[in-house]
């Protein structure tokens, strides 16, 4: 396989990235600044592929600190997918639970607009109402201690 060489402007073309985001990676060590060549940095086609992995993890929800451990990782192991395939069980699990509680918070706002839409404009808020009880229930609580 051939390699190409690549400018930082070139790779970030190709990439779909701006070069500041680039340099960004190379700060964090997701990606390598390599040696000068004349007068600037010469990319070959493993920073391109690391651009477009850290991309894609990242629109799966992977953080950077994750990506930089996967690909730290994929360096030393010949089990680099094994390692991609735990953190991307592992990202489901959090998104199950994100999905839950939204789900619950959805079912608590739902609630909360119907029964504001059944009340007359002469009584309280329900949510007013609501936190009004719990303040009152943790007065109450804070007096017996």
């Amino acid at each position: 396989m051939i390699s190409a060489k690549r400018t930082i402007g070139k790779l970030a073309l190709e990439a779909g990235v701006g070069v500041e985001t680039i340099r960004y990676y190379e700060r964090r060590g997701l990606l390598e600044q390599p040696a000068r060549r004349g007068t600037s940095r010469v990319y070959g086609d493993e920073a391109l592929w690391r651009i477009r992995y850290v991309k894609l993890a990242q629109k799966w929800g992977l953080s950077l600190r994750e990506l930089k451990v996967l690909l730290t990782g994929a360096e030393r192991s010949p089990n680099f997918c094994a390692s991609i395939r735990a953190a991307a069980a592992k990202r489901i699990e959090a998104i199950d639970t994100e999905m839950a509680t939204l789900a619950t918070q959805r079912a608590e706002l739902s609630t909360f607009i119907s029964a504001c839409a059944a009340k007359p404009d002469a009584d309280r808020c329900p949510i007013f109402q609501r936190i009004n009880r719990t303040s009152q229930e943790d007065t109450k609580k804070n007096a017996r201690l």
